[in-house]
């Protein structure tokens, strides 16, 4: 019985030991298993990565969408009655903008007189065919032949052309610019001068070479509205052509004089649009009307007002010499103007100087004029009475 008992859990413990060594068989087996189900496959494409082409799968672009084209309007002609206000202001400004357009040119030297003609004074009848020959008009009825005979010959000289085309002003303060329009000759349209330099200034401006200064000094006393001569508007006009023609180097201010002398502004302006434009209204101040009540002429107050503001150039306009006024301290002496002038001149600013209705030998201290422009590197321009009646008539000689 004892033996039998022994035997039995002799028996026991093995069964129980195959059973501990079956499970761990099993687990050993399971474990090879698993590891050849997990690293075997990648092995496999490990190895085949060298014969394996990746590809990737795009979709194609859309293609761009093509924008219709719209068609467009007809071109229509719409006529305009001439009696119309806008019909009128077209043909106004077609007008103006075609006679204002000039060739820059970039001066190279003085300009050198290579053809002249003389005035005609023939009848009209008998030049006719002479005229309709050199001046090849192309409408009889356009011209005025009666002032063909009249005009100066063209001046020219050597010059180089760029292609740039700048618009002088006609007085009613419009700005730089091009437009629309035909006219003939190098400086003509619309039936008028295209340039109208009757005082000399832009002339006299253009022998400088370089950026500019430039003061205006505008006599604006009672005695530029006599009636009958439009001095005012002469020179108001001429200043505001001359403002114009500056470049955008140059810079400028205005100074108007009679008892005082007054500067537009405190310092030098450049000569861009904006103040082009303030300039141009600036000088719209001065009318007949409004000047009619100011009296005496303070000469040396406005060239020491000018000079203050370091200008390379002065151009003088007067119509008249210093002259007292009670209750005002205007200097008179003409040496001591001179002096004056000369001791605040600094800058060696040159003064061009315009006298208006003065006779250099008649009228007593017209000397000042003269010994300013003489002293400083200037010049002056003397407009007569006779010459000031044709300068100022409506259609007065083209310059």
């Amino acid at each position: 019985m004892l033996n039998q008992l022994l035997n039995w859990r002799m028996d026991a413990q093995r069964r129980k030991n195959r059973m501990r060594s079956v499970i761990l068989l099993s687990l050993i087996l399971h474990m090879i298993i698993i590891i050849v189900y997990l690293f075997l496959p990648m092995n496999q494409l490990a190895h085949e990565d060298k014969d394996v082409l990746a590809i990737d799968l795009l979709n194609d672009p859309e293609a761009p969408k093509k924008r219709k084209q719209k068609p467009k309007p007809p071109l229509t002609k719409k006529m305009y009655d001439p009696n119309e206000q806008l019909a009128r202001d077209a043909m106004e400004r077609k007008i103006e903008s075609a006679r204002n357009k000039i060739d820059e040119v970039v001066k190279l030297s003085p300009r050198v007189v290579l053809e002249d003609v003389e005035v005609n004074k023939a009848p009209v009848s008998e030049i006719v065919p002479d005229v309709m020959t050199d001046a090849k008009l192309r409408d009889a009825e356009a011209s005025n032949l009666s002032r063909l005979i009249a005009q100066p010959g063209r001046t020219d000289g050597r010059g180089l052309v760029t292609g740039r085309v700048r618009a002088k002003g006609d007085g009613m303060g419009r700005f730089r610019g091009d437009g629309q329009g035909g006219g003939d000759g190098l400086l003509g349209g619309g039936g008028k001068s295209g340039t109208s330099d009757r005082l000399g200034i832009i002339d006299f401006l253009n022998e400088f070479g370089g950026p500019k200064d430039v003061v205006y000094c505008l006599d604006v006393s009672a005695s530029m509205q006599a009636a009958g001569l439009n001095k005012l508007e002469l020179a108001v006009n001429s200043l505001k052509d001359s403002v114009l023609m500056l470049s955008d180097e140059d810079t400028l201010n205005v100074v108007a004089f009679s008892t005082q002398a007054n500067a537009m502004h405190q310092e030098m302006l450049p000569a861009n649009a904006p103040n082009i434009e303030r300039t141009l209204r600036y000088l719209d101040r001065f009318t007949p009307e409004r000047i009619q009540s100011n009296v005496g002429t303070n000469i040396l107050a406005a060239l020491e007002s000018a000079l203050t503001l370091d200008p390379s150039v002065v151009v003088l306009v007067t119509d008249g010499l210093p002259t007292t006024v009670s209750g005002y301290d205007i200097e008179i002496n003409t040496q001591k103007i001179l002096d004056a002038v000369r001791e605040g001149n600094r800058n060696n600013a040159a003064i061009y100087v315009v006298a208006l209705e003065i006779d250099l030998k008649r009228s007593a201290g017209a000397q000042l004029l003269v010994s300013l422009a003489e002293e400083h590197n200037g010049e002056i321009k003397v407009i007569g009475t006779q010459r000031l009646a044709e300068l100022t008539e409506p259609d007065g000689p083209i310059e």
